[in-house]
């Protein structure tokens, strides 16, 4: 086991800070000196599938200064500390990013949560899924922000990720966790056959 005995921060600015840790096993004498590790510490931030009432996917298509190009992804963005959970971070930005709201009759769940880089990182991303949604209003976005809408179906997003148009690694792990639920349903369905035919 590890123990981090001291930590400074270097720099900080409104979403992250970078810190220096030391830390030290167990088994480490005391005599000897810490290692330090250096950790960007950073909110949590959350990923959500907005599915439509016929069954398309909305995604966004925004530009992103890492790579100096945009990129495809899901709705999504930092919980802030006057959101109440996850899934209210979720819908929030769901809504300034698309326009689209949960209809009354929606369900949000929460399909799974991950660490982005565990070596670097101290925050995880949640991955939800809603649906159905429904355009009714316009974005409400960031000076920063210039967000593309795009409608697309569960195939057209597999095929976009075949051919290396879905990039983004956190969105991937989204999908990830999608396409297992996907798959744990059918399962359920197949296994439902099976007992129904014995």
């Amino acid at each position: 086991m590890w123990k981090c005995s001291e930590e400074k921060t270097f720099l900080d600015f409104p979403y992250l800070q970078v810190v220096e840790r030391q830390c030290r096993k167990d088994s480490t004498p005391e005599t000897e000196e810490p290692h330090r590790f250096y950790v960007i510490r950073a909110k949590d931030w959350c990923n959500i599938i907005p599915i439509t009432e016929s069954g398309k996917v909305v995604l966004v298509k925004q530009f992103r200064a890492g790579v100096l190009a945009p990129t495809y992804e899901f709705p999504g963005g930092v919980m802030e500390s006057s959101d109440a959970d996850v899934q209210a971070t979720a819908l929030r930005e769901m809504t300034e990013e698309t326009g689209f709201e949960a209809l009354p009759t929606a369900r949000c769940e929460k399909l799974g949560s991950s660490y982005p880089n565990p070596a670097l990182q101290d925050n995880q991303v949640h991955s939800l899924i809603v649906g159905p949604v429904k355009k009714t209003q316009l974005q409400n976005l960031d000076p920063a922000e210039d967000i593309e809408v795009v409608e697309v179906s569960v195939e057209e997003l597999t095929r976009m990720l075949r051919n290396g148009e879905f990039t983004h690694a956190l969105m991937l792990t989204t999908l990830f966790h999608f396409l297992m639920k996907q798959a744990e349903t059918l399962d359920s369905v197949l296994q439902g056959l099976v007992s129904y035919r014995k």
